[in-house]
């Protein structure tokens, strides 16, 4: 189209692109302010992690506002970096659930594998971090419908050379990367094919600015095609782990020593969860160890794992209903003879922050239904 040069309108000027910025700013500035306002009327605990997530997002957007403010940004221009210490765990849980309507928009179930090992204390720029997820992220769900998106955080295993590296891994079901395409695909304005039932694929600046992110950061971005399908990206970031990436010692509390969760799933939905598990210090059990252990008890056997009678809590999806968008996980406590004793629905994504609450509840409901009925066998 005439008066357009590779998807740069000729009229924006440098004025132009600061008075947006301008008036960007006095709406961001409503926004979180009735944010605040929203918080203080009280409100349940979902909620408040909720609201969380929209005033992380609200905060972003401040940033990058604040960085038109005092000049527009082009491709190719410096990135600033500011490093200091964040909260790399939640960081991580605060974009997926800014990314889950997204998700639930095109039916897609989206997971998140943080490794047991990782810390939490991370040492990073907490805007590029961010802006870099987003826009991986955001590139993943716009390719895939009725499939799964997963972010894996883990640390760089045997490398020595590259101590306290983060590798962060986003993987779809989509599509995937046409061969061709290749390394093209981190220039500015290159676009690839157009999304499934979209019109348009985008003005073709998400990877190229992951690109100059990760370059900033002083890391590296890989592309891959899984043997299942759809696409991958790998970056890996060094000199992110404050802390050395060692097995931490749990201490979950004496209600949740009690809990052996068996995980009916498969495959991202299987590794999202019993990462979790695993972080919250949580046991995971076969059936057979299950009651085992419960046999121990009654027969006077072997000193059972754990000082408490087992309570098994069991993971499933739920199919999709009428009128949702997306599968929920399912959680049911059983007593020893197969009766189902409580349960409670998990909504997407699957963080470690909700989950343990969630266990906490159904075992403490458990609990009271053992002490108001002693003699019931349960």
């Amino acid at each position: 189209m005439k008066g357009r040069k590779r998807g740069i309108p000729s009229y924006v000027s440098d004025q132009f692109v600061a008075e947006i910025g301008h008036e960007l700013g006095n709406v961001l500035n409503g926004l979180l302010g009735m944010a605040r306002l929203v918080r203080e009327s009280g409100l349940s605990a979902e909620q408040d992690r909720w609201l969380k997530a929209i005033e992380q997002s609200g905060r972003q957007l401040r940033c990058l506002v604040d960085t038109f403010r005092q000049g527009p940004a082009r491709p190719g221009d410096g990135t600033r970096y500011c490093p200091a210490p964040l909260d790399g765990v939640d960081l991580l849980e605060q974009l997926l659930l800014a990314h889950a309507p997204s998700a639930r928009a095109r039916a897609n179930r989206l997971w998140l594998a943080v490794s047991p090992e990782l810390p939490r204390r991370w040492v990073s720029d907490a805007l590029l971090l961010r802006q870099l997820l987003d826009n991986l992220l955001g590139n993943a769900l716009k390719y895939t419908r009725s499939g799964e998106v997963v972010l894996k955080a883990e640390a760089l295993a045997d490398d020595p050379g590259r101590r306290g590296a983060l590798v962060l891994v986003v993987t779809d079901s989509g599509p995937g990367i046409q061969p061709e395409l290749g390394e093209r695909m981190f220039r500015a304005y290159e676009r690839g094919p157009a999304s499934p039932r979209d019109e348009s694929s985008g003005c073709g600046l998400g990877l190229f600015i992951c690109q100059r992110i990760v370059q900033t950061l002083g890391g590296v971005i890989e592309w891959s095609t899984p043997a299942g399908g759809g696409a991958q990206f790998t970056v890996t970031l060094p000199g992110v782990l404050a802390e050395a990436p060692t097995r931490p010692a749990f201490q979950p509390s004496r209600s949740l020593q009690a809990v052996e969760c068996r995980l009916e799933l498969q495959g991202a939905a299987r590794r999202s969860v019993a990462c979790c598990l695993a972080r919250l210090g949580v046991a995971e059990s076969t059936l057979e160890e299950l009651s085992d252990c419960a046999s121990d008890e009654t027969t006077g056997g072997s000193t059972p794992r754990r000082n408490l009678t087992p309570i098994a809590v069991f993971f499933s999806e739920m199919p999709i209903e009428s009128g949702l968008s997306s599968a929920s996980l399912l959680l049911r406590v059983e007593s020893p003879d197969g009766r189902v004793l409580g349960g409670k629905r998990l909504d997407q994504p699957v963080l470690e922050s909700s989950l343990g609450p969630l266990l906490l509840e159904l075992v403490l409901e458990c609990l009271w239904l053992r002490h108001a009925a002693p003699d019931s066998g349960s």
